[in-house]
């Protein structure tokens, strides 16, 4: 008890220390189980998508729930699939001893009772591997969700910007309605619907704002920081273009195989099966998760190529709008381009520029959507 009162005291002493998701909520390990430095990167007030995991794993409430859950199990020594299975037993034997012949509602209520606990001792296939498996795998899919919130604010971010440099075109628009219908060259109808398209705009701005805040308060939540913390959130990293080239859907049919959640935990059900229709039933399953995952394997890498093209056409797009601003540029500085005419330019090559941001972070979601199946998380299909 000392021991862990030190512990304790050490841990109180990081958390006061810092301004991270430690700030908010304990961690899951003890303060043994990382090195100081990694510590010190997870306590910080920085989020780093590589962080994403060691956040989920120590400061996730559903996580330490789950492990709180298993600790609990291990005390009351349901471990193996016959003590999970005594454990219905023993409800089935309760219900019988409150069978005295006083009631018959009553008793035939706690005989129906009896049997069913009876009947789910039979069919019982949990045990602690069992209940592991099932919180590696909700854990697992947290960290999953985690990276797909990471980046979808940074996209919302970017279709923010992109809105924003609308914005500023469609007012230099309006103005310019404003002086040709002074000249009898635009109507009162051409300026209401500039009018309009600007009034359009700035309310998709503050719904994308709206949603930008929602997302960063979603992924503070989910990483132990308070929903109004402000972390740094830093830049999702590169696109490896060499992982792309190395992918091969055959060749990680086996990692998908053997990592996989859902199929390692119908095979420890099997294992712990003793009726021969829960045996039976198991047995297709597993064969059904199988060919799922070998399915939903080549479905994201296909996924993947599919996001490279777009992301390369992106690319060749904006090239060649680059090549068109240049000239933009040219123009204005010797006077021949109106301003009005240079800011269409210059929306539309922040459109295209703001395009292939975007598609990077769709191709960088399909790799590791792919590479998430490898490592546990294919669609097996229950």
């Amino acid at each position: 008890m000392r021991k862990w009162k030190q512990i304790a005291a050490c841990c109180l002493t990081a958390v006061l220390a810092v301004s991270g998701p430690a700030a908010t909520v304990w961690a899951g390990s003890p303060e043994f189980a990382r090195t100081p430095e990694e510590w010190a990167k997870l306590r910080d007030n920085v989020l780093e998508y590589d962080e994403l995991s060691g956040l989920i794993h120590e400061y996730n409430v559903t996580v330490q729930k789950n492990q709180l859950d298993i600790n609990d199990k291990k005390k009351d020594d349901r471990v193996t699939r016959d003590e999970f299975a005594q454990y219905y037993r023993d409800a089935a034997s309760d219900a019988r001893s409150a069978i005295t012949g006083d009631n018959a509602i009553a008793d035939a209520n706690n005989a129906v009772a009896a049997a069913q606990a009876d009947e789910n001792a039979d069919k019982n296939v949990e045990d602690l591997t069992v209940y592991q498996l099932t919180y590696d795998q909700q854990e697992a899919n947290l960290v999953a969700t985690a990276q797909s919130s990471m980046i979808s604010y940074f996209q919302q971010l970017l279709e923010l910007q992109s809105a924003k440099d609308s914005l500023e075109f469609l007012e230099a628009q309006y103005q310019s309605t404003l002086v040709k219908q002074s000249a009898g060259m635009a109507t009162q109808s051409d300026v209401l619907a500039a009018k309009q398209s600007i009034q359009t705009t700035q309310a998709a701005i503050e719904k994308l704002t709206g949603s930008v805040e929602e997302t960063r308060q979603k992924l503070c939540i989910m990483l132990g920081w308070k929903y109004s913390d402000s972390p740094e959130i830093r830049d999702i990293p590169k696109v490896d273009m060499e992982r792309i080239a190395a992918m091969n859907p055959e060749a990680d049919k086996e990692a998908a195989l053997s990592n996989n959640y859902t199929l390692k935990i119908n095979k420890r059900k099997l294992e712990n099966a003793m009726a021969d229709i829960t045996k039976s039933t198991l047995t297709r399953t597993i064969s059904s998760n199988e060919q799922n995952i070998n399915s939903d394997l080549v479905k994201n890498y296909q996924a993947v190529l599919q996001a490279k093209a777009s992301y390369e056409q992106a690319v060749a797009e904006l090239e060649l709008e680059s090549k068109n601003m240049d000239t933009a540029e040219r123009k204005q500085a010797v006077g021949s381009l109106s301003r009005l005419d240079y800011m269409r330019q210059k929306n539309t090559f922040n459109t295209k520029n703001i395009a292939v941001k975007k598609a990077q972070l769709t191709l960088f979601q399909a790799i590791q959507t792919y590479d998430n199946a490898v490592n546990g998380l294919a669609s097996a299909g229950g």
